[in-house]
């Protein structure tokens, strides 16, 4: 089988198509076979199936209602949300939905979702052993079956397994699709979910509207009685409190008039006090009643009375220095004149000490008034205050009644309302396109499953041969051992089919049925030889890595070849597991290279000649409890001194080397060893291994014999050069 990871000369790594279709067409048979057997089950199997059929219908669902009367629906819903049609998808996809439909149509009892006969072959078969069981454990059997609901539930998840809810993306329409062996059935059952589904929500609408009408009509008796309540309360605190008009201008307002007057008038006797107090302070200060001081005073000497005194006394101080001018001091008229001047002084003082005990009184005065006005204003306070809790109890009690009447009137406006849309109608969904009875099954798509089945079972196949393939870690071309193992292929020995329980022949190289066999040891031959023309390897080594990789087969043909054109002797130099003597059908008392070592014979005993071949064989003779110490011992080296004086070439078959140290022993006494490779089964580690070991010991490796190639499967050109011509 050709690699698909072939090597390359090259550093760089290309996809090699050549290969990959090298690995395919290995495998033909085996891909073919595989994918026909999978795609005859799949058609027996698709063929048995009953045929599903799907009926779909679609469901408009409203974003608005039908206003018929101008009134609110009591229990409204914001159809225009996204999560509104999600919340109605999900209600059609429901348990309870699915739930009435089977009871309307008594699914139950439809063969459609009744148990097969295989099914039913089953209970019979269970009913039958529990008939054999002894009663105690046939009754706690018993206590485990089903329940009634549980089968309801069963029959729900196969009814919804069957049941597709699909909404047309941005539409208000959803598709409801049913799939059932039965096309009517399938029909009728997405025609129920829609009905279904828009009498729940007419009944879940009404349902609500009557219980939030029962609710309101209840509700709207206990809000009259409280309202009644609330009414009679405030008649009785209006009369307990003896109050006739609480308005905005009523007794609050009058007794806050009162207040603000008195406030008012306070602050003036409070103002009229403070100045009389200042003003008698003044006046108080002057001593012997010093009118001077007293006249310095404005509140005095600008008194009206006190003016008119001032002025007369001008006037007659001015009689008095006009006299005073004219007539002696003793003159009549100005004595008079001056008497009237102190008469009228004297009563300016009179008049001023009057006024000053004036402003005392009217200090007094002030006082009184201020204090009456205070006691006056806490009266009036006190009497606010109460009037204004009076007011407070009234208003709460009147702002409940407000409250009452107004929800009252508002309960009593939605019953009348509710009562109104209790008996109508309103549809928020509408069948738009009913589902019909289909005409062909949805499934199964019985050509596109066998198609799929073919393509499939090919494709995994394929995939199956390369993953095989590059697991695959044996050697199968030239080039994958001259990169492995840094040696060249000698040659190539191709693969001869033979019969059950058919041994291949010992001289099947001079078989004319066999001429690509023959061809391709005769090119090893030629390779070997012509390799060796200035240094003749007298001995060649034949071993392999492992035990059935054909080296015995190998070293067997390869002496025949060489027979044909030099002297041979043929070495059976595996005394562990001989083969010579079946091979060759020699007697089972000839002796071999045992004999000769060990000296119990002579040469000439012990060499058989085949006459057909005109080979000369050396078995291995009796089978030594010590192999390997006969073969590094020095009889057996002055014996190999006299064979290679007697023969031109000697083909020694060699123990495997990873088996036994043997081979690693026989190639120091050989000149070439030819390592022989089992293809497309031996490991390469193994292989790498055993070239290894006799690297170790400078064991001189010509070259590799890939044996057993299937020439049909390989592709020719790897191994062109090494089997024979015109194959």
């Amino acid at each position: 089988m050709q690699s698909v990871n072939k090597p390359l000369n090259s550093q760089e790594q290309v996809i090699d198509l050549k290969a990959y279709w090298s690995v395919m067409m290995n495998a033909k048979w085996k891909i073919l076979g595989f994918s026909l057997f999978i795609t005859i089950l799949v058609a027996v199997f698709v063929t048995s199936l009953t045929p599903i059929y799907r009926a779909t219908g679609s469901l408009l669902i409203k974003t608005s209602t039908d206003n018929t009367i101008s009134i609110d629906s009591v229990l409204p819903l914001d159809t225009s949300r996204q999560d509104y049609f999600l919340t109605q998808f999900e209600i059609l996809k429901s348990r309870s939905v699915s739930e009435q439909v089977i009871d309307k149509l008594d699914l139950g009892a439809n063969k459609e979702f009744m148990p097969d006969d295989e099914v039913s072959l089953k209970k019979e078969l269970t009913d039958y052993i529990k008939s054999l069981l002894p009663a105690e454990l046939d009754s706690k059997e018993e206590k485990t079956s089903l329940s009634p609901r549980s089968e309801k539930v069963m029959l729900i998840d196969a009814f919804q397994s069957k049941l597709t809810i699909t909404p047309v993306r941005n539409t208000q329409l959803v598709n409801i699709s049913f799939d059932a062996k039965d096309p009517e059935l399938a029909a009728l059952v997405a025609n129920t979910v829609a009905r279904v589904y828009i009498n729940q929500e007419v009944l879940g609408q009404s349902t609500s509207t009557q219980k939030a009408a029962d609710w309101l009509e209840i509700r709207l008796e206990e809000l009259r009685v409280n309202l009644e309540e609330s009414i009679n309360a405030l008649e009785a605190y209006r009369i307990k409190e003896n109050l006739i008009d609480l308005n905005a201008t009523g007794v609050r307002s009058i007794a806050s008039d009162e207040l603000e007057s008195l406030t008012d008038s306070y602050l003036k006797a409070k103002q009229t006090r403070f100045e009389a107090e200042t003003l008698y302070l003044f006046v108080s200060n002057a001593s012997g009643n010093d009118i001077n001081y007293l006249m310095s005073l404005p509140e005095i000497s600008q008194h009206p009375l006190i003016t008119n005194i001032k002025n007369i006394e001008n006037q007659t101080q001015q009689k008095v220095s006009e006299l005073s001018f004219r007539y002696g001091y003793k003159h009549p008229k100005l004595v008079a004149a001056k008497a009237q001047l102190a008469s009228i002084q004297e009563e300016l003082k009179q008049q001023a000490n009057k006024l000053v005990r004036g402003f005392a009184k009217e200090l007094q005065a002030a006082k009184n008034n201020e204090q009456r006005l205070i006691n006056e204003l806490e009266q009036e306070k006190r009497k606010y205050q109460d009037i204004t809790s009076t007011e407070q109890g009234y208003l709460k009690l009147q702002r409940e009644v407000e409250a009452n009447q107004s929800l009252y009137d508002t309960f009593l406006t939605r019953y009348k309302e509710t009562e109104v849309t209790t008996d109508l109608d309103v549809q928020q969904a509408k069948i738009l396109d009913k589902a019909e009875v289909p005409l062909s099954p949805i499934k199964p798509n019985k050509k596109l499953l066998v198609i799929l089945a073919f393509i499939a079972s090919f494709a995994f196949a394929v995939v199956y041969a390369f993953v095989i393939d590059a697991l695959n870690d044996t050697f199968r071309t030239a080039a994958e051992i001259e990169s492995k193992l840094g040696l060249r292929l000698l040659g190539l020995l191709p693969l001869i089919k033979l019969k059950r329980n058919q041994s291949l022949s010992p001289h099947v190289f001079f078989d004319d049925k066999n001429k690509a066999f023959s061809e391709a040891v005769r090119t090893l031959r030629t390779g070997f030889v012509l390799s060796h023309i200035d240094d003749q390897h007298k001995v060649v080594l034949v071993t392999s890595s492992i035990p059935g990789e054909g080296k015995t087969t190998t070293s067997i043909n390869i002496a025949f070849a060489i027979s044909q054109v030099e002297k041979t002797l043929l070495i059976e130099a595996d005394m562990r597991r001989p083969s010579f003597l079946g091979v060759f059908k020699l007697g089972a008392e000839q002796a071999g290279l045992s004999n000769l070592i060990s000296g119990s014979e002579k040469l000439e005993n012990v060499i058989v000649h085949d006459e057909a071949s005109g080979l000369d064989i050396l078995p291995s003779g009796f089978i030594p409890s010590n192999p390997l110490e006969l073969l590094s011992s020095a009889k057996f080296d002055a014996a190999m001194v006299i064979l290679k004086q007697k023969y031109d070439r000697i083909v020694i078959d060699s123990p495997p080397a990873l088996a036994v140290s043997d081979a690693l022993v026989l190639s120091k006494r050989a000149d070439s060893v030819i390592y022989v490779v089992q293809s497309d089964s031996t490991k390469q580690a193994a292989v790498k291994k055993g070239v290894s070991r006799l690297m170790q010991v400078n064991a001189h490796i010509d070259g590799i014999v890939l044996n057993r190639v299937d020439i049909k499967k390989a592709d020719k050109e790897d191994y062109e050069g090494y089997y024979g011509y015109g194959q």
